[in-house]
C-alpha cells in the first residue's frame, strides 16, 4: 500500500495537545509531512510559543504515532516556535485599551471547572456562588456551559433576558445574584449543536455585551473537559482564579490533572480543588459512610501542591433544591454541606483579597 501524505495526518490526529483534548492537526501546529524515499517521514511543528517540555512531550508522541504506522521505516519530527509578534509600544497599548475598553466593570473573575462531567461542578457552582452572595454584595453567576445549561432548573427562574437601547443583555436576578445562561436564551426543547467559533462568540457575548454593572464576583460555570469554551473565556477574561471540582473515585481524580495542567497551561491561579458527594452522613452519631472512597480530592490537592477547598458530603437535600430551583444554601443554610459551601466561599474569597 502506499504511503500518503493522508496517512501520517490521521496519525498525527491521535496525538493530544498536552493538557487538552483537541489535537494537535486541529490544533494548526502541524505545518509539514514530506515523505521521502525508504518510507522516511518527516514532520514539521509550530508552536505557538518555546515550551521545552511541551516539545519534548508533543516530539515522543508524535513519533511514536508515525512509526505505528502501516509503511513508515523511520520519523523525523522537526519542532519549531512561532516567533512573537512584537508590535510597537504604542500599538500594544492601543490594543490593550481597546480590550478593556470591551470589558465590563468587574472586578474578580472566578471558574469554576472539571475534568469531566457528571461530578456536580454545576451544583457546587450555583451554591458557592450563592454562598458568597450571603457574604458579599455584587455577585454574579454565569452558565458558560453551551451545550448542556442548568442554572435555570437550578434557580428556579425561566424568565428571558430584556436588552437595552444599546443592544446590551440585562442580566436576570434571583437570590441577590445577577444571572446569565444560554439556557434563557433557548427554548427548553432545543438542542444547542454549535462549534467552536459560535461557542467563542456566545461566551465573548455574554462577557462584554451583558450589563454586568452590579456585579464586582463573577463566578462562572464552565462545561466539563479542557476545550473550545475553557479557551475562549481564557481570551475574553482575565481570571481571577479557577476552582476544580471532582469526587473522591480514581475514575474521576484522573481527570483532575487535566483540570490543573489546563489552568497551568493557560497562567490562571488555581484557588483549590472541592471533593463533591465526599460521603454520607448517618443519623444517630454514626461514623459517615464514604461511599465513593472519602478523601481522593484532598490527596490530589497534596500531589499537586494546590489548596483543598473542603468536601461536600452527599445530601438528597441538594439534589432536591436544584431540581426545585431552591439550591440547599438558600433552603436548609444551617446543614452540613451548606455550611461547607459557606466555608469554600470564604476561602476563595480570602485567596482572592489576598491577591489583591
Amino acid at each position: 500500500m502506499e504511503l500518503k501524505e493522508e496517512n501520517i495526518r490521521a496519525a498525527l490526529k491521535g496525538v493530544k495537545y498536552p493538557g487538552f483534548t483537541r489535537d494537535i492537526v486541529s490544533f494548526g501546529i502541524v505545518k509539514d509531512i514530506n515523505i521521502g524515499e525508504d518510507a522516511k517521514v518527516a514532520v514539521s511543528l509550530v508552536l505557538p510559543k518555546p515550551d521545552p517540555e511541551l516539545e519534548a512531550q508533543i516530539r515522543d508522541s508524535a513519533t511514536k504515532a508515525v512509526l505505528e504506522t502501516a509503511g513508515v521505516n523511520e520519523v523525523e519530527v522537526q519542532i519549531t516556535a512561532r516567533p512573537p509578534k512584537a508590535p510597537p509600544e504604542q500599538d500594544q497599548a492601543q490594543a490593550k485599551a481597546e480590550k478593556q475598553a470591551k470589558l465590563p466593570d468587574i472586578k474578580y473573575y472566578i471558574a469554576v471547572a472539571s475534568g469531566k462531567g457528571g461530578v456536580g461542578k454545576s451544583t457546587v457552582a450555583v451554591n458557592l456562588a450563592l454562598a458568597m452572595a450571603k457574604k458579599r454584595d455584587r455577585i454574579g453567576l454565569m452558565d458558560a456551559d453551551i451545550w448542556g445549561p442548568s442554572l435555570p432548573t437550578m434557580l428556579g427562574t425561566k424568565d428571558r433576558p430584556h436588552a437595552t437601547e444599546e443592544n446590551k443583555i440585562i442580566p436576570l436576578k434571583k437570590h441577590g445574584m445577577e444571572l446569565m445562561s444560554i439556557g434563557f436564551l433557548v427554548n427548553e426543547d432545543e438542542t444547542v449543536i454549535w462549534r467552536g467559533p459560535m461557542v467563542h462568540g456566545a461566551i465573548k457575548q455574554f462577557i462584554e455585551d451583558v450589563e454586568w454593572k452590579e456585579t464586582d464576583y463573577l463566578v462562572i460555570d464552565l462545561p466539563p473537559g479542557t476545550g473550545d469554551a475553557q479557551l475562549s473565556l481564557v481570551q475574553t477574561a482575565p481570571l481571577s482564579g479557577g476552582v476544580i471540582v471532582t469526587t473522591p473515585q480514581d475514575v474521576a481524580l484522573i481527570d483532575v490533572r487535566r483540570g490543573i495542567q489546563m489552568f497551568r497551561k493557560l497562567n490562571v491561579p488555581i484557588l483549590g480543588i472541592v471533593e463533591n458527594m465526599s460521603y454520607l452522613e448517618l443519623p444517630e452519631g454514626a461514623e459517615p459512610l464514604d461511599i465513593f472512597g472519602r478523601g481522593g480530592g484532598r490527596r490530589m490537592a497534596e500531589k499537586f501542591e494546590v489548596p483543598f477547598l473542603g468536601e461536600i458530603p452527599i445530601d438528597p437535600r441538594i439534589r432536591i433544591g436544584g431540581d426545585q430551583g431552591v439550591p440547599i444554601v438558600e433552603s436548609h443554610p444551617e446543614s452540613t454541606a451548606a455550611k461547607a459551601f459557606f466555608e469554600i466561599a470564604d476561602s476563595i474569597l480570602s485567596s482572592i483579597d489576598a491577591g489583591k
